[in-house]
């Protein structure tokens, strides 16, 4: 038995799609950015080279 396709069930996977792959070039930025936040709490700073800071 055949399934038909519908414009609408076209649209909403391609939506889908979209929304998945728009998603997976955020997740890096947000992983570097938390990492980038627990560095600077453990007191490293960016520098070149980077180095960790006495207080």
């Amino acid at each position: 038995m055949k399934t038909k396709t519908s414009p609408k069930n076209i649209i909403l996977f391609t939506l889908a799609g979209a929304a998945l792959l728009g998603l997976n070039s955020c997740l890096p930025l947000v992983a570097g950015a938390a990492a980038g936040y627990v560095a600077h709490d453990e007191g490293y700073r960016v520098t070149n080279p980077i180095k960790k800071v006495e207080e």
